[in-house]
């Protein structure tokens, strides 16, 4: 029986649960683990593989073959009616394979994103995969984070916690450590409890989890447990529109051809069978199937990149990005913050001075530098899970900032644990980019707290009106100011992001409504300088962007001149009209922004709700914008982007609302995937041309030669096995090809733009002249001059089929020749090609398929004569791509 967990005291939930304030051992958790399993809901039923292969047979193509079939029973057409059955069968495998192959990417796609944990375990902090959590664990919460089980609060500040998912109420819910709540207070009312699945909006807790998996509230609310179905993308929607189209078509052309031969006096159901084979042939229907493969397979090759694309639809998108708004810390850089020096009113101290320092070593005229030290501790909520190894195996947690500092202090020689014992924690405010400053309300003696801050310094330095001088307390001049702010300039203009530290003791009784109240006259310390150098591949990654007209902007919340010094090293050009900071876009509304949007190359010292409006103006200016972000506040603008890019390392709100994750938090991987999102676009536009182009041409043959008073070029079997050679094999093959080289070298393709452009349009149109017409007369020389009918339809079928294995290969670029090095590079195309010809030889030689398509052996020289043509059809077809699309 359930709990009532919100209505049990705290001591009583720590007693029952057999656990305490310093968190689970490790051995304890492993037990625990065993025993009651892993923090996981119920998994979704496996979708059903038997349900997948009959589905393949709700389709109208289905309908069609299936009415051909009755049809050529009727009509005792039997060789005609097995093989319809054959090819019937063969067409239903195809899709399963490419449906199945889908599914099973998406599913292990999906299980890719996890959210992680930071719990106490024996006193010290960690972070764990959520899916170890047991009852018993305290587990740690900030703003961004989605909550990892079910909880009963320990300790709240300011905490709102979004439970839209659970209750169905769209405002964030205040939370704190109530106790006595009612037992039957309503699950949207319980504040004391946090529940699995919710997303922490404002401030942090510690909470005691009391309930994991399927025993959480979420985890009986079956109708959560199912996983939303995929929807068609609107690309997939275009092309399903466009097979109608083509569908409709084929049919109407078809109708034409029954007419032809009905007026003709052709014996009708010759001519009405062939029709229906000609309609099965001609339409499409392999070509939903192959773009989502063609989709899933992008999402794979951009994994291997380093790259969790969450939606098909990103993949249609990503092809068309103008411009990719980055932040600089970890995406640009390495994310390995260090601190460089500290920087008092007396001296500059380095790092590699820190060692020991806080012990007295070296301590003599440091005491500023000791303090901003401290200050940059205990303001701070990095931890290091394994305090106890040596200081090269130290595996610290928390923001990059935050990591540098604490290690800069326990380099130093300080203890985060023993300085919070000495200082005990009163209040706190999280570092945020609206205030761009972190600060702690510490007790410091019976009567006496202290306010310690960290942050931008011209916000910190505007608020400071004392100087601290190795422990002398000096007023701060406004010479003095400015003479701060020249040498935090010239620390930014060397790459440097500059953290400023200051202080102010009050009463113990001093009253405020907000922390934020006590940020005034502050005394302040000094300036920290950390470095955090370039990622060695973002030089090139941004040329490759510039080359594929990819416009790359830096929105940072540093100094100007950091990012500016970042940004010439990367290569820009900068001068100061191109540098936009967040105090003047305050300043200027909607409208003024998107004037100036195309010109500005950084945006410095911004604020979430900046970002959001430079997205909106880009936008505005036609841009296709793709946002990269990290923290909860980021959101808005990741959820407003065409394509929103999450880092790895960023809030689980920002990795729930992005479109693609960032497991290394590079930009190169940004690239990549822009890459990958052309070539996804063009080897639809590949797969679309190849299904399309031949099947026109069998319709070229028969109108033409009804037209002209010859019989039946091809019998229906000869048709469905032309079909069979070419929707196959190849067909599959080509929705993994890897990209065309110069892929970056084109400029961003509009998102309106059709599958079916109009190079594209010209360039079917020759291919259906020349194959079709080439082929009518091949047909007509060979009958008249032979009078054999089933030969002429032999090498006529033959034709067809070797042209179709030849323009495989010519489809693959619609910019390069076929003539060149690695056009055998798609090792899977080579083997279908193979694969096909080999049933094409079976078909012309095996007297059962014979008996069956109606066809009879060739000559060595008749094969010479077919090859020649094929290949004297490509060359005309090569031509005519070289002219269409130069």
């Amino acid at each position: 029986m359930r709990k009532h967990w919100h209505a049990i005291s705290l001591e009583d939930i720590f007693d029952s649960l057999n656990c305490g304030c310093e968190g689970l051992r490790d051995e304890e958790a492993a037990e625990r683990l065993k025993k009651f399993g892993r923090n996981v809901l119920p998994q979704e039923k496996p979708y059903s593989r038997i349900r997948l292969f009959l589905r393949q047979f709700n389709s109208p193509l289905m309908y069609i073959l299936l009415t051909t079939v009755a049809i050529s029973f009727t009509l005792r057409h039997y060789s005609d009616t097995i093989f319809i059955c054959l090819v019937l069968l063969i067409n239903t495998t195809v899709g399963f394979y490419q449906e199945n192959k889908a599914n099973q990417s998406i599913l292990a796609l999906r299980q890719m994103v996890k959210v992680r944990a930071r719990v106490l375990r024996g006193g010290n902090e960690k972070e764990i995969d959520s899916e170890k959590l047991v009852v018993g664990d305290i587990v740690m919460l900030k703003a961004g984070d989605k909550v990892p089980s079910d909880g009963r609060i320990i300790d709240a500040k300011d905490l709102k916690i979004n439970e839209s998912n659970l209750t169905g109420e769209w405002l964030a819910v205040d939370k704190n450590r109530a106790d006595g709540l009612a037992e039957k207070t309503l699950l949207s009312e319980r504040s004391n409890m946090v529940f699995m699945g919710t997303i922490v909006e404002e401030g942090e807790a510690r909470f005691l989890v009391v309930a994991t998996g399927v025993a959480t509230e979420i985890g009986e609310i079956v109708s959560l447990l199912r996983a939303t179905k995929e929807k068609r993308t609107p690309l997939q929607k275009k092309i399903l529109s466009l097979s109608k189209l083509v569908g409709a078509f084929v049919m109407l052309v078809i109708s034409v051809i029954v007419l032809v031969g009905y007026f003709k006096k052709e014996p009708f159901a010759d001519v009405f069978v062939a029709a229906l084979a000609l309609a099965v042939s001609a339409i499409p229907e392999g070509l939903l199937p192959a773009i989502t493969v063609i989709l899933v397979l992008g999402m794979r090759r951009i994994l291997k990149q380093r790259g969790l694309v969450k939606k098909l639809i990103a993949n249609e998108t990503l092809g068309s990005v103008t411009i990719i708004c980055t932040d600089k810390t970890g995406t640009l850089t390495e994310g390995k913050m260090q601190v460089s020096h500290i920087l008092t009113n007396t001296r500059e101290l380095m790092s590699e001075n820190f060692n020991g320092l806080a012990k007295g070593e070296n301590a003599n005229g440091v005491e500023s530098h000791i303090l901003a030290l401290k200050i940059a501790m205990l303001a701070n909520d990095a931890f290091v899970e394994n305090p106890e190894a040596e200081f090269e195996r130290w595996v610290a947690r928390g923001r990059p900032t935050d990591q540098a500092l604490l290690l800069a202090g326990m380099q130093a020689g300080l203890n985060k644990k023993e300085l919070e014992k000495q200082y005990f924690e009163l209040d706190k405010i999280a570092f945020s980019s609206e205030l761009k400053y972190a600060a702690r309300l510490n007790r410091i003696a019976e009567k006496k707290k202290v306010f310690y801050i960290v942050g931008a310094p011209e916000a910190i330095v505007a608020k400071s009106v004392w100087l601290d001088v190795d422990g002398r307390k000096e007023k701060l001049s406004e010479a003095e100011s400015e003479k701060l702010n020249k040498k935090i300039d010239v620390l930014a203009d060397k790459g440097l992001r500059v953290l400023a530290c200051a202080y102010r003791e009050y009463d113990l009784d001093k009253a405020y409504d907000k922390l934020t109240e006590l940020a005034e006259e502050l005394i302040l310390v000094g300036f920290i300088a950390l470095k955090d150098p370039l990622r060695q591949d973002v030089k090139e990654s941004i040329n490759v962007a510039k080359k594929a007209g990819i416009r790359t902007v830096i929105i940072t919340g540093d100094h100007k001149l950091t990012a500016k010094a970042v940004a010439e090293e990367l290569g820009f050009e900068v001068d100061g009209e191109q540098i936009l900071e967040g105090g003047e876009i305050e300043k200027i509304n909607d409208k003024e922004l998107e004037n100036r949007v195309s010109d500005i190359l950084i945006y410095a010292r911004v604020s979430p709700s900046h970002k959001l409006r430079i997205v909106r103006a880009l936008q505005a200016k036609g841009e296709v914008v793709a946002m990269i972000g990290d923290g909860v506040n980021d959101a808005p603008a990741l959820k407003s982007a065409d394509i929103g890019v999450a880092v790895g390392s960023g809030s689980d709100v920002a990795k729930e609302v992005a479109d693609l994750i960032l497991l290394d938090n590079n930009f190169k991987t940004v690239v990549k995937a822009v890459e990958q999102g052309r070539i996804i676009f063009g080897n639809i536009r590949k797969v679309f041309v190849y299904l399309v182009a031949d099947d026109f041409s069998e319709l070229f043959l028969f109108l033409g030669a009804m037209a002209l008073g010859a019989p039946l070029p091809l019998l229906p079997a000869q048709i469905l096995w032309i079909n069979l050679v070419e929707d196959g094999f190849p067909s599959i093959a080509l929705t993994g090809e890897q990209g065309s080289k110069g892929v970056m070298a084109e400029k961003p393709r509009s998102p309106d733009e059709p599958i079916l452009n109009k190079p594209l349009k010209q360039w079917l149109a020759v291919i259906f002249f020349i194959t079709g017409l080439t082929a009518l007369i091949f047909f007509l020389i060979i009958w008249r001059t032979t009078g054999d009918l089933e030969r002429a339809r032999t090498m006529v079928f033959t034709l067809m089929c070797v042209d179709s294995l030849l323009f495989a290969f010519c489809v693959r670029s619609f910019k390069q020749s076929i003539f060149r090095r690695d056009i055998f590079s798609n090792h899977y195309l080579v083997g279908a090609v193979a694969i096909s010809f080999a049933l094409l030889l079976s078909a012309v030689y095996l007297p059962p398929l014979q008996k069956i398509l109606g066809t009879q052996g060739l000559a060595l020289g008749e094969w010479g004569l077919i090859l020649a043509i094929g290949l004297a059809e490509i060359l005309m077809v090569e031509f005519s791509k070289k002219r269409i699309f130069r």
